[in-house]
């Protein structure tokens, strides 16, 4: 089985995997489901994006009021993951232009992943090994850059997990000064607040070549 047949697979096979793993038994796919995973991937829905909008139909359904089955079809997805697209898209604005000056944006992402790495703030080794393997994946002629959109998002998370308490309290505080939000909202812009704090102090760089 070639690399592109390897591709296809993974790709059915992890959606398949965590919707079953979401709905339970029974643990297959319709004909009309294999249909609309085959429609994803001739529109180019990159995998996160299908999981991210199949994880926000369950969670909104789930939160819905009244008593409920549970959902059978990864039909009933299908509006979340196309919105999910979109909203991918949009944060792709300039794609094609971001294509043409991709090697430029390589090369100043090697540069400040190896500047980072040399002078990495003691308080924050713990990020080391995560800028090793994106450097490692920079430095090969093709990539697949939603591996580094992954190590993105890991740096994020040990960013929030390794806070000091009383980092998180100080924006926690100004947060709340600032703002009235539901409990969801408040946590996701708490985040968001102290990931970029903290990525000023330590002058941390992004990994995504998005960012450049």
């Amino acid at each position: 089985m070639g690399n592109k047949e390897n591709s296809r697979s993974d790709y059915f096979q992890s959606i398949a995997r965590y919707f079953f793993k979401q709905r339970g038994a029974p643990f297959f796919l319709s004909s009309k489901e294999l249909d609309l995973v085959v429609l994803w991937e001739e529109m180019e829905i990159p995998l996160p994006v299908v999981l991210e909008g199949i994880k926000s139909s369950l969670e909104n359904y789930r939160q819905a009021p009244g008593k409920k089955d549970r959902i059978q079809s990864l039909v009933f997805c299908s509006n979340n993951v196309l919105r999910a697209f979109e909203q991918y898209r949009e944060r792709k604005v300039g794609f094609k232009e971001w294509l043409g000056d991709r090697k430029k944006k390589k090369e100043q992402a090697k540069t400040e992943l190896k500047k980072f790495l040399e002078m990495i703030p003691p308080k924050i080794t713990y990020l080391k090994e995560a800028y090793l393997r994106a450097q490692t994946i920079l430095s090969q002629s093709y990539f697949n850059e939603e591996e580094l959109e992954q190590i993105e998002g890991e740096v994020e998370k040990l960013l929030w997990q390794n806070a000091p308490d009383g980092e998180k309290a100080k924006i926690k505080e100004e947060v709340l000064a600032g703002y009235k939000f539901k409990e969801e909202e408040f946590k996701r812009i708490f985040k968001v607040k102290l990931v970029k704090v903290l990525r000023d102090k330590y002058k941390i760089p992004y990994i995504s070549l998005y960012y450049y």
